[in-house]
């Protein structure tokens, strides 16, 4: 890794806001400990479609899902720096710092499900998976609309090897991975939302097939690049 990509990933993320997140989720993690003496043996650990649950594990595993937040702010932090073209991120402006700010948030707020549940805060039937869907799908819409600024790397957007090979096939390929994304993000909410409606087997089949029809895409649209189908 040269100097050049350590001065371009430098800024990436604000200290300010570095140590706000560090911060927070630190909380976070001191929060579920204190928590952890008024939970049952078991908790709640999965959910179907229909907001039921459909799984179990023992009271600590609040603690470990309080502690994944703080880990993934650290490999987010990491990641751009040890990218051999870490240089690429700087090209969309503050977009990876409103994504480590959205990822961690998300982590933070998905952690409290369990003891949200234990405590009764979440009883309807079916929010639980309204809330973690409508969130996921947001974060995948706020991708989408990012995706197009974002330079050449080995971690973010769409990676296929003529858009590696041509930095105008990768411009347009982002392009396009960013509706897809989009697309991606606003059907994860829409059938998290009609969940309570469907049984688990279809919601499940149905959002692989979207996120999958997604993805070979993308991939089939930097290919077909490549080869001219496409002008």
């Amino acid at each position: 890794m040269n100097s050049t990509n350590n001065g371009s990933t430098h800024d990436l993320v604000s200290r300010n806001c570095l140590i706000a997140l560090a911060a927070l989720s630190g909380a976070n993690v001191i929060a579920h400990l204190i928590a952890l003496p008024s939970l049952p043996a078991q908790i709640p650990t999965h959910w179907g479609a229909s907001g039921e649950v459909n799984d179990w594990g023992p009271s600590w595993t609040a603690a470990a899902l309080g502690a994944l937040p703080l880990g993934m702010l650290a490999l987010l932090y990491v990641i751009p720096r040890i990218d051999p073209k870490g240089n690429g991120y700087a090209r969309a402006g503050k977009f990876y710092q409103r994504f480590v700010v959205g990822v961690t948030l998300l982590m933070i707020a998905i952690s409290w499900l369990p003891e949200l549940t234990v405590w009764g805060v979440i009883a309807a039937k079916g929010s639980t998976n309204v809330i973690v869907s409508v969130l996921i799908g947001a974060l995948f819409v706020g991708i989408g609309n990012y995706m197009p600024r974002i330079g050449q790397n080995y971690t973010m957007g769409v990676r296929t090897p003529w858009a590696f090979n041509d930095p105008e096939n990768w411009r347009r390929t982002q392009r396009f991975g960013g509706k897809c994304f989009m697309l991606m993000g606003i059907a994860v909410a829409a059938f998290g939302l009609a969940g309570p409606c469907l049984t688990d087997a279809v919601v499940a089949a149905a959002i692989s097939v979207v996120c999958l029809g997604g993805c070979i895409a993308m991939y089939a649209y930097s290919y077909l690049l490549f080869v001219g189908k496409i002008r």
